[in-house]
């Protein structure tokens, strides 16, 4: 056998076992990850995943996936909380557990992201069952990126404060590298008073967001993967509303 021969064997040989170890396997482990619902030991009942990303839900989430893909959000805004020994993702407050691939199977396109300039969305739209001073039970929203003490932390990042970072991120985060996006906003005749979600008004006009602006916000606040799961429990609690 020459040496070329045996090169090509050789490439050939690392290219096949690359594949296997790092596509076949993996995919085949994968591919038949099902909702896990029911009981993990017999014994009691496991809570059924909710699953609020599935793409069943709503056309809205869909579209403004895509509208989050192309525009290149999620080169800077990954969707992987990891787990405490790999990093602080659980102490900033951006979930209570990690997650893992059985949070995806419903994905059109999974954008775990691999660098974070901004902070990771996997749970932006997390809410959780609190009681007020009342005694009432509320949705009290629990995605954060500062700490809790932290005076200048956002009460809620609702709708509108999403059309205003879009409009112009740096009128929230002083700080803030994300480039503005005003042709996501659109000049409309404007009644007494400006929309909610007006970013801006222009003598007798408004600026409101587009509809693909709609669905960006709209996906944002459907990332939820707070459910818990037997591979990972939820590993820091709600907090109940400030009375």
């Amino acid at each position: 056998m020459d040496k070329s021969s045996s090169l090509f064997i050789g490439i050939s040989g690392a290219f096949l076992l690359s594949t296997t170890l790092m596509v076949l396997i993996p995919h085949h482990q994968l591919s038949g990850l099902q909702p896990s619902v029911g009981d993990w030991d017999g014994t009691s009942p496991a809570p059924t995943d909710v699953y609020p990303v599935k793409m069943e839900n709503g056309l809205g989430h869909r579209l403004g996936q895509r509208a989050f893909t192309e525009y290149g959000c999620f080169y800077c805004h990954s969707q992987e909380v990891r787990d405490p020994q790999y990093g602080p993702d659980m102490d900033r407050g951006w979930g209570p557990r990690r997650t893992v691939a059985r949070d995806y199977i419903y994905e059109e396109v999974p954008l775990l992201g691999s660098t974070r300039i901004g902070p990771d969305f996997a749970n932006y739209g997390w809410l959780a069952d609190a009681k007020d001073a009342a005694g009432n039970v509320i949705k009290v929203p629990q995605w954060r990126n500062e700490p809790e003490t932290d005076p200048k932390r956002p009460l809620v990042r609702n709708e509108a404060w999403i059309y205003q970072h879009l409009y112009n991120p740096r009128t929230l985060v002083g700080d803030s590298v994300c480039p503005p996006m005003p042709n996501l906003f659109e000049l409309a005749d404007m009644g007494s008073t400006p929309s909610a979600n007006a970013v801006a008004v222009i003598g007798n006009r408004q600026l409101v967001p587009t509809t693909e602006a709609r669905h960006i916000a709209s996906y944002l606040l459907s990332l939820n993967r707070t459910h818990e799961l037997k591979e990972a429990p939820i590993m820091i609690k709600p907090k109940e509303a400030k009375k």
